[in-house]
């Protein structure tokens, strides 16, 4: 094998990775979504104390923020992936 086809075996695996990292972000949040719409709808949640708000607010940012970090970061991956095999 040339060093060109390994490079380029390499460069897909990571493309892979990456797209996996970044679709598993997207089906986090919008479970998480879901599940709070619904759990809002059936009046499992409820915002009457301060305590519970700042719990739910710090958990969802928590999550919104991880999740937007892992698949803007596997998006400039990918991005950048895709223009080193054009490269080649």
């Amino acid at each position: 094998m040339s060093n060109e086809n390994i490079k380029k075996n390499l460069l897909d695996l990571n493309f892979q990775k990456y797209l996996v990292i970044s679709s598993t972000s997207i089906i986090i949040t919008f479970t998480y979504l879901i599940g709070f719409g619904i759990a809002l709808m059936t009046g499992q949640i409820n915002f009457d104390s301060l305590k519970n708000t700042l719990l739910i607010l710090g958990f969802s940012t928590v999550l919104f923020g991880v999740c937007s970090f892992l698949f803007l970061n596997a998006y400039i991956n990918i991005k950048n992936i895709l223009k080193e095999i054009q490269n080649l």
